[in-house]
């Protein structure tokens, strides 16, 4: 009778040791198993962070031309090519505004908005032909500001612990109606509407970011796009002719909090430029801009 008792102890103790070892099996995490709730580790996944908003103001020194011309009647008067330091342009401000949705993490889709302001004011001592009509010399303003809005989708290239590329591909569109307006003369303005014969401009470009430390990165990016002469889809004296040029460049330091807003300082160049050509109109504009820029952006 001993003996079946003891055998009897020896299979309890079995059955709970099995028992127990199943438990604790149950209860250790496996490898690539989500935590208990509550019982966050390294080794979770952080959670993706969708929406990301930004906000930017530049400031710069653009150097360009801008030259309209017209024909009325067969008579063909080509307009006077204007570089910006004539209309008294040495200063260029933006304000520029984005969203981005970040659906996986890597993906993400962004649009973004700019609105640059180019004005100024000069005296030329010689008469100016802009769009048709010309400028007697004296007093002259100008206004040659644009806005430009971005859709474009993004992708992650290549990430490792201190780098990440991102690759973009999308389209930009840009309202440009540049106007000269004449203090002292009768009908003393004329604008130029470029935007009539505006088209969606494909835009590619890279993003590479560097980790320097716990809150420091290096940023450098790049992008551009164009259009070769392409039949814009709209008539006036003719077909008009679009051609049309973008690029851009950044270089910044990028100071990031833990809470997932990030301020960006660096510096920006902008290359824009667009002829539009037709049996009536000869219209170009061209910019060159250097800068500085600041840019907040918080993710969420």
């Amino acid at each position: 009778m001993f003996a079946d008792v003891q055998e009897a102890s020896m299979r309890s103790a079995r059955l709970w040791t099995f028992s127990i070892s199943v438990a604790m099996i149950a209860m250790m995490p496996g490898s690539g198993q989500t935590q208990t709730l509550g019982e966050a580790t390294s080794e979770a996944p952080a959670p993706l962070e969708r929406w990301e908003l930004s906000f930017g103001t530049r400031i710069g020194a653009p150097i360009g031309r801008l030259q309209v011309g017209e024909s009325f009647n067969g008579s063909s008067t080509p307009g006077t090519r204007l570089s910006l330091g004539t209309l008294g342009i040495h200063v260029s401000e933006t304000i520029e505004a984005g969203a981005a949705y970040h659906f996986t993490p890597d993906d993400a889709l962004r649009v973004s908005a700019l609105y640059t302001f180019l004005r100024g004011d000069s005296t030329p001592g010689q008469s100016v032909v802009y769009n048709g009509l010309e400028f007697k010399p004296g007093p002259l303003d100008a206004n040659a500001d644009f806005w430009r809005v971005d859709l474009a989708y993004e992708r992650v290239l290549a990430r490792s612990t201190a780098d990440e590329l991102v690759g973009s591909l999308g389209l930009a569109y840009v309202f440009f109606n540049p106007t000269l307006t004449s203090p002292g003369q009768k009908s003393g303005e004329n604008s130029e509407d470029f935007y009539l014969q505006e088209l969606p401009i494909p835009i590619a470009g890279v993003r590479w970011s560097h980790v320097l430390g716990d809150h420091w990165l290096l940023r450098l990016g790049v992008s551009g796009g164009g259009l070769p002469r392409v039949d814009s889809l709209r008539k006036e004296g003719g077909t008009v002719y679009l051609q049309q040029s973008h690029a851009d460049a950044d270089a910044g330091l990028v100071y990031r909090w833990r809470g997932g807003a990030e301020l960006e300082i660096g510096y920006h160049f902008t290359y824009f430029f667009q002829h539009e050509k037709s049996h009536e109109d000869n219209n170009l504009f061209e910019l060159i801009d250097n800068g500085v820029r600041a840019r907040f952006s918080v993710r969420f």
